[in-house]
C-alpha cells in the first residue's frame, strides 16, 4: 500500500484540481479515483466473505450459515469461542481502536474531515470475520461500510484530495462495498446517500455510480452471483383491497419489530461501561441458548427465509423465531459485537412478511412477494432508509412487480417510527446517545465544499537581496502583495511600499542597496517595514481555513501550493467572499 501512496503522490492531484476549478477535469479525476476505489472495495470484500465462509463451509460441509446442521455441542461451541477470542481480541487492543462501524464512519466525516484510520478498519474486519464465523447473529454491511469507507479515505488522503474529494471518494467506497456484498450496484448508491450523508448529493453521484459497478462486477466474477432465493414460481401481483390490508397488517408488525429492534439496544447501550469480557459474555450465553433450542436465529444468512418459502417451518416456530431474531440481534449489537444490522433486518422482514402472508388466503397474498416486503420494510424502518430498501430488493429480485405495495408499507412504516416512536436511524440514535451529531450544518458543507482558490491572492515571491531591475519589473505586475524570506521567517509587504522606496533612489545613494554578483540590489529586509506572517500548507477546505483563523486570531496567512509557489488568504476576503454568496 505504500508503494501505491507514493504513485498516487506522484500524479499531483491537488496541484491538478486547483489550476483547473473552473475546468470538468475534476470530476475526470474522481471519476478515475472511483474506478479504483471500486476495484479494491470488490476486491477487499470478496476477501471478507472468503475469510468467514471458507472455513465454515468446510465444518458445515453445506449451505454457508446452516448451522442447525451441526450438533448442538458444536453450535454451542463456536459461538461461545468467538465471543471469547473477540473478548481477549478487545481487552489487548487500545480503547482508540475500538471504535468500528458505520456510526464511527459518520463521527469521522462530520468531525475529522473524513480522515478513517486503518487500524479501525483492521480491527472491524477480522473482528467482524470472527463474529460471523462463529454464528452470532450479525451482519455483514456495517464491517463492510467501514472497510470501504477507510479504503475511500485512504485513497483521498495519498491523492491529496480536497475535502470535496475526500468525501467523493469515502461515499465511493460505501457504495463500492454495499454493491459487492449485496450485488446491488443503485441500492449501495442510494445507501451511501441516505445512510452515511443523510441526503442526496448530486455533485458526488457519478464517481459514486461508477465505483459502485465496478465493485459489483468484481464481486459477481470472484464470488459469483448471489441469489437470496428464486422467484421463478412467482404469481403475478394483483392490487386488490386484501392485498392493501394484508400490507397495513404486515406494516403495525413491522413497526413493533422495529421499535422492540431499537430500544432494546438504546437500553443496552447504557450498559456500555461494563467491562468487554462481561458484555461478551452476556453475548455468548444469549447466543448458546438460541443454538440450543432454536439454532436458526445464528448467523446471518437466509436460509430460514429459504425454509419459509418452501413450507419447512410452521406458523408457531415461525412467529418465535421471529422475535428471538430481533431480540439476539439487538441484544449482539447493543452489547458491544462489531458487525452489520442490515442482513438480520432482512431475515426479520422476510419472515415476518412470510408469516403475515400465511395469515391470509393464499390465493390472494402469496408468500413469496410478502417475503419481499417485508424484507424492504424492516430495513427501511430501522435505517430510514425508503429508497435503498425499495431499490435493494428490486436489485435482488430483478422483479419490479412489488414496487406500489412495497412503497405502501415503507412508507408507512418508516412514518409510523417517526410520528408514534419519535425514533430516528438506529445509526442516528446511537450517535445521539453518543453526544456526537450525524449531520453537519448547511454553513459548514457550503465552507467544505469550496478550495482556498475564490479567497486566494497571488503574491509575489522575491529573495531578500534582490537586484533592482526586478524591483523595478514590480511596477508593470498586477499583483499587490510581496512575500520575502528573512532567515526563519516569512515577511510580508504591498508591492506599492516596495516601488515607493525604489523611487527614494532618485535622492541618491540609500542604505539599504548592497552590491550582490556585481549586480545592484535591494536589501528588502533593510528597505522595508514588514511584517511576519505565518505559513501553513494548503488546506482541503474553507472551513479548514476559516477555523484556523478563529483558533488563532490572526488576520492573514500564507498558504503554501504545490510547486513551490504561494498565495494570500485574508479573513477579511473570505467574510467578503462569503457575504457575497450568502446575498445570492
Amino acid at each position: 500500500m505504500t508503494k501505491w501512496g507514493c504513485d498516487l503522490k506522484g500524479f499531483k492531484f491537488k496541484e491538478r484540481w486547483s489550476n483547473n476549478a473552473k475546468s470538468y477535469d475534476d470530476l475526470l479525476i474522481l471519476a478515475v479515483l472511483g474506478t479504483v476505489c471500486g476495484l479494491f472495495s470488490g476486491l477487499l470484500m470478496a476477501f471478507f466473505y472468503a475469510v468467514i465462509y471458507v472455513p465454515v463451509r468446510y465444518i458445515m460441509a453445506s449451505d454457508f450459515d446452516a448451522f442447525e446442521s451441526l450438533p448442538v455441542e458444536w453450535r454451542v461451541g463456536l459461538s461461545v469461542f468467538s465471543c471469547a477470542v473477540l473478548a481477549i481480541v478487545f481487552l489487548l487492543l487500545p480503547s482508540r481502536l475500538h471504535k468500528v462501524g458505520v456510526p464511527y464512519v459518520v463521527e469521522r466525516l462530520n468531525y475529522h474531515h473524513g480522515n478513517l484510520p486503518i487500524g479501525n478498519a483492521v480491527v472491524q474486519f477480522f473482528s467482524a470475520a470472527i463474529g460471523l464465523a462463529g454464528g452470532l447473529s450479525i451482519g455483514k454491511e456495517g464491517p463492510a461500510v467501514h472497510i470501504g469507507a477507510t479504503l475511500g479515505s485512504y485513497l483521498a488522503e495519498k491523492a491529496k484530495l480536497p475535502q470535496y474529494g475526500v468525501e467523493t471518494l469515502l461515499a465511493c467506497g460505501v457504495a463500492g462495498a454495499i454493491s459487492a456484498i449485496f450485488q446491488t450496484p443503485l441500492a449501495g448508491v442510494l445507501f451511501a446517500f441516505e445512510v452515511i450523508f443523510f441526503e442526496y448529493r448530486q455533485r458526488y453521484v457519478l464517481p459514486v455510480l461508477l465505483s459502485s459497478v465496478i465493485a459489483t462486477l468484481v464481486s459477481h466474477n470472484i464470488i459469483g452471483p448471489l441469489h437470496i432465493f428464486s422467484i421463478d414460481a412467482i404469481t403475478s401481483l394483483s392490487l386488490s383491497l386484501d392485498l392493501f390490508f394484508a400490507c397495513f397488517v404486515l406494516v403495525v408488525f413491522i413497526v413493533f419489530l422495529s421499535a422492540v429492534f431499537l430500544q432494546t439496544q438504546k437500553n443496552l447501550w447504557r450498559l456500555s461501561s461494563l467491562p468487554v469480557w462481561l458484555r461478551f459474555a452476556l453475548v455468548a450465553v444469549a447466543t448458546s441458548l438460541a443454538a440450543v433450542y432454536l439454532p436458526e436465529a445464528l448467523g446471518s444468512g437466509y436460509l430460514s427465509l429459504s425454509r419459509l418459502l418452501t413450507g419447512e417451518l410452521v406458523v408457531y416456530s415461525l412467529l418465535l423465531l421471529i422475535f428471538v431474531k430481533t431480540v439476539l440481534t439487538a441484544l449482539t449489537i447493543g452489547l458491544g459485537i462489531p458487525g452489520g444490522m442490515i442482513g438480520p433486518t432482512f431475515i426479520i422482514g422476510g419472515l415476518t412478511g412470510g408469516y403475515v402472508a400465511l395469515m391470509f388466503d393464499s390465493t390472494v397474498i402469496d408468500i413469496a412477494w410478502f417475503a419481499l416486503i417485508g424484507m424492504a420494510a424492516m430495513m427501511a424502518a430501522c435505517f430510514q432508509a425508503p429508497l435503498t430498501a425499495l431499490v435493494a430488493i428490486i436489485e435482488m429480485t430483478h422483479s419490479s412487480q412489488v414496487i406500489v405495495p412495497a412503497l405502501f408499507v415503507i412508507v408507512l412504516a418508516c412514518l409510523f417510527m417517526r410520528v408514534f416512536f419519535h425514533q430516528e436511524s438506529v445509526f442516528v440514535e446511537r450517535l445521539r446517545f453518543m453526544g456526537v451529531s450525524s449531520n453537519i450544518s448547511a454553513f459548514q458543507r457550503y465552507l467544505r465544499h469550496h478550495t482556498i482558490k475564490p479567497v486566494a491572492e497571488e503574491v509575489v515571491l522575491l529573495p531578500m537581496i534582490v537586484p533592482i531591475e526586478r524591483v523595478k519589473d514590480l511596477a508593470s505586475s498586477m499583483v499587490d502583495y510581496v512575500v520575502f524570506k528573512n532567515e526563519d521567517e516569512w515577511r510580508l509587504v504591498r508591492r506599492i511600499a516596495v516601488l515607493d522606496v525604489v523611487q527614494t533612489l532618485d535622492m541618491g545613494p540609500q542604505k539599504w542597496l548592497v552590491v550582490s554578483n556585481d549586480k545592484v540590489s535591494m536589501s528588502l529586509d533593510k528597505a522595508l517595514i514588514s511584517s511576519d506572517i505565518t505559513v501553513i500548507e494548503e488546506p482541503s477546505s474553507l472551513e479548514t481555513v476559516l477555523s484556523w483563523f478563529q483558533k488563532t486570531g490572526q488576520s492573514d496567512v500564507l498558504v503554501s501550493l504545490p510547486g513551490s509557489s504561494f498565495c494570500l488568504v485574508s479573513r477579511h476576503r473570505l467574510d467578503q467572499f462569503l457575504l457575497e454568496n450568502d446575498e445570492e
